[in-house]
């Protein structure tokens, strides 16, 4: 929670008045939010993964969601994956039989 007098003093912060490294951020989300975000993280060494690392579960989701069993060219080009990955991806989420799978027997 953000007291008042802090909240007053960050309607008057630019981003030069920001550290260097803060800067970035606050271009990004604006200086209030990198301001809310150093309220919440400040101190810590947090890590942002990077941009890919947070979609991908999701990305690979509709992946396998659109694939139509010969679509994989088509979805290659709207998601910029090789045709290969995209195989790879949508080959993880068939359930391969075990050696030890008692269903089919």
């Amino acid at each position: 929670m953000i007291n008042e007098w802090v909240t007053a003093i960050i309607n008057e912060i630019t981003i030069e008045d920001l550290p260097e490294s803060y800067r970035e951020v606050a271009r990004a989300i604006g200086v209030e939010n990198a301001v809310k975000l150093s309220s919440v993280v400040g101190g810590l060494g947090y890590y942002f993964p990077q941009l890919e690392g947070i979609l991908r579960k999701k990305r690979d989701e509709c992946i396998r969601r659109e694939f139509t069993g010969n679509n994989h060219r088509e979805l290659a080009k709207k998601f910029d994956l090789t045709e290969r990955w995209v195989r790879e991806i949508v080959e993880e989420k068939i359930p391969q039989p075990g050696l030890f799978d008692t269903s089919s027997h």
